[in-house]
């Protein structure tokens, strides 16, 4: 009789279970108005309202993934307040992070245009590529990267996406988690179409962006759906790049969404009016509308549930795990073992979750690809680490307007060849016309990833207009400058610390006549010289923190194939040292010396100018021994905006001294500079020690990008 009884009470209990409605949750795409989802989500928890399924459509995708792995709403609003910002918008990499190697130039160009193999420029799929997206999505999913089997997700989950091949609808119920929510959040033109298995992807809200029948499919009962589409706009609301794509994209949404709602037996469709799909500054707003729409449904709408249903157990990645296999995929000029060697992990060698990500944040500092990240599969109880890649273009232009008020607008085109020549090779080819003229070719081959050794070829061509001024600092005269030659280096680079290289050059250069009256003169030089570089600055124009030294020492003698005897050492050391939230003490230090009175006109340093010393016109004082300090504090309150208060000291003349007394000019004065997508801005205004005041102001790179090439 106890066995009968046990049977019926089992058969009982499974009949009860069996009879509990299963609930499902269907999430809707719709930028970063998604954050809604979190706050229908935080009631959801409140309420212990359980989940047996979720589909999500980009936004809700991320979501609804991390949901899925077991996420609670309240850690999930965590993430998006700290983690998910306009930055993850950009591939543009911080200059700190990159190798020294990379810091032989100088910030180039404002815009950047991929070329075909035939130098054809070419416009890209999409303003991003993504990287730090689909890197992000990898950090928190991690634990459960090797599960290709959404069902056995704590939560099973489906992912939708839109195959921009053929415009029909892709399920995901299996695959690398973060790698389908990225295929699923390509939105038209903002985000690259996603490759997986062959096939591109965009954004699942095309064709179904409120995917209630998904999860209806996956077993639900009943469905809870959550919308936060955007709908069509009005005239008025159509005033950016993005508004009018979201619309363009929305004329197919809203009618999919239309005919999801329908199969929604709850519907929560936060107030969203207002916000747009990338208002990245009203997430909380955005979290407590999905919350008050989530409760007042609740409030009006009760229904019953059973709650605290379990959740699948899936097993974790361990802390440490060792790979018995490391593959490469996407890869089509760089070899695999040039790829592996850039990411710099080995087979059987354990690793942490965070030494992981640090390994492809390097490799992806490298500059050499559009994306780079690991997949991991476990076989039995080996793990195969897939490094997935994209490379970038190995060709582009480079495209650089500047401005000066004391000089011509100047245009600047830069074709960059990466590993076109040879394999580990950089070639620049550079012209400008306006305020100068110049054509620069750069070569560099290195052998080695972040340490080692490289020969350069640098041939140029140059023409510029030198002035004079007189006491009242107004222009007198002006010669034109003409010089052509080359340089020849052999260097050592390390990492992140420095490079060193050993040079030869020769030269030519003549002054003739431009508006006075001028005799022209014309020198040949040869020598030989040596130039170190450590730079770890977080911005080349606007820095906050980090150190520059650069120094340079060339020696030219007349039984060597030179005109006249010279020794030139010029050196620049940066430092700046945040202090306070926002704001940084800056030092700079230049000195320049030919070690005696000059004797000839062709190779001063020429001193002044908003980048040189606040006090002088742009290049008005010519010496060949100069030496200046500069102390300012440097303010960045609002993004992207900064404000220097600037004091200087110059000496400068035929004999080097460094007495503090000795100075021969000082000035002071307020630098205003904003980073802004066409390019650096700045102006500022001073005085000298005389109260004679000085304006100026630049737009764009006024940079000469070849100065550590150059003799």
């Amino acid at each position: 009789m106890k066995r009968i009884s046990f049977a019926f009470f089992i058969i009982f209990a499974f009949s009860v279970l069996s009879a509990q409605e299963k609930i499902g949750l269907a999430l809707s795409g719709g930028g970063v108005r998604g954050l809604a989802h979190i706050g229908v989500l935080k009631v959801i928890d409140e309420m212990n309202i359980p989940i047996d399924y979720i589909a999500g459509t980009s936004s809700g995708a991320i979501i609804g993934g991390l949901y899925a792995i077991g996420y609670s709403a309240e850690e999930i609003e965590q993430i998006f307040l700290e983690e998910i910002s306009l930055d993850l918008f950009s591939d543009q990499i911080e200059r700190r992070d990159f190798d020294i190697g990379n810091k032989r130039w100088k910030p180039y160009a404002n815009f950047t245009f991929e070329a075909m193999n035939n130098l054809t420029p070419k416009l890209p799929q999409a303003l991003v590529s993504g990287n730090k997206f689909i890197n992000v999505l990898l950090s928190r999913t991690y634990e459960y990267n090797h599960i290709r089997n959404f069902d056995l997700l704590p939560i099973p989950f489906r992912c939708v996406a839109t195959n921009i091949l053929t415009g029909e609808e892709k399920v995901f119920s299996s695959g690398s988690l973060p790698e389908v929510i990225r295929a699923s959040l390509s939105f038209p033109s903002v985000f690259q179409p996603f490759r997986i298995d062959g096939q591109m992807y965009i954004d699942g809200g095309i064709v179904s962006n409120l995917p209630a029948e998904v999860v209806r499919n996956m077993g639900a009962d009943i469905v809870i759906g959550v919308n936060v589409s955007s709908g069509l706009r009005t005239e008025d609301r159509l005033s950016t790049l993005i508004d009018v794509l979201d619309q363009t994209v929305n004329f197919s949404i809203t009618e999919n969404v239309e005919n999801s709602r329908k199969k929604c037996d709850i519907l929560i469709e936060p107030d969203l009016s207002g916000l747009s799909i990338l208002d990245f500054k009203k997430k909380k707003e955005m979290i407590a509308s999905g919350e008050a729409a989530a409760r007042q449904y609740f409030q009006k709408n009760p229904f019953s549930y059973q709650p605290g249903r379990a959740l699948n157990k899936a097993e974790t990645l361990p802390d440490k795990i060792s790979f018995s296999r490391i593959r490469v995929v996407g890869n089509i000029y760089l070899s695999n073992a040039k790829t592996r060697e850039t990411v710099g992990l080995l087979t059987n060698q354990k690793y942490t979750k965070a030494e992981i990500m640090a390994a492809f944040r390097e490799a992806y500092n490298s500059d050499l690809f559009s994306f780079i990240y690991p997949v991991i599969d476990q076989i039995d109880d080996h793990y195969i680490l897939t490094i997935k890649l994209r490379e970038k273009n190995r060709i582009t232009y480079g495209l650089d307007v500047s401005y000066n008020q004391e000089k011509e607008i100047n245009l600047g085109v830069t074709l960059t060849m990466n590993n076109v020549v040879q394999k580990n090779s950089k070639m620049l080819v550079n012209g400008q016309i306006g305020d100068k003229q110049e054509f620069n070719v750069d070569y560099v081959k290195n052998f080695g990833k972040h340490m080692g050794v490289y020969f350069r070829i640098f041939p140029y061509l140059k023409e510029f207009i030198l002035h004079s001024y007189d006491e009242d600092h107004v222009k007198t005269n002006s010669v034109r400058s003409l010089e052509f030659g080359s340089t020849f280096g052999v260097g050592f680079y390390a990492r992140k610390a420095i490079v060193l290289e050993f040079y030869g050059y020769n030269y030519y250069s003549k002054l003739y006549q431009n508006i006075a009256e001028f005799t022209e003169q014309e020198i040949n030089s040869t020598g030989f010289g040596v130039k170190m570089l450590h730079e770890n600055l977080d911005d080349y124009i606007f820095p906050m923190n980090g150190l520059e030294f650069f120094c340079k020492y060339s020696q030219a003698n007349k039984e060597f194939y030179s005109d006249f005897d010279n020794r030139t050492f010029f050196s620049r050391f940066r430092l700046l040292i945040p202090f306070a939230k926002q704001v940084s003490l800056k030092y700079k230090f230049e000195y320049g010396s030919h070690f005696e009175k000059q004797i000839n006109d062709f190779t001063p340093f020429y001193i002044g100018g908003i980048d040189d010393f606040l006090g002088l016109r742009t290049n008005e004082k010519v010496a060949p021994i100069y030496k200046v300090n500069t102390f300012s504090i440097r303010t960045n309150f609002i993004k992207n905006f900064f404000i220097d208060w600037q004091m200087n000291f110059l000496n400068l003349g035929d004999v080097d001294t460094w007495e503090a007394d000795k100075f021969s000019h000082k000035g002071c004065g307020l630098i205003l500079g904003y980073k802004s997508l066409l390019g650096p801005i700045r102006m500022a205004a001073s005085f000298d020690d005389d109260y004679h005041t000085y304006y100026y102001f630049s737009f764009g790179l006024e940079l000469d990008q070849f100065e550590f090439s150059r003799r």
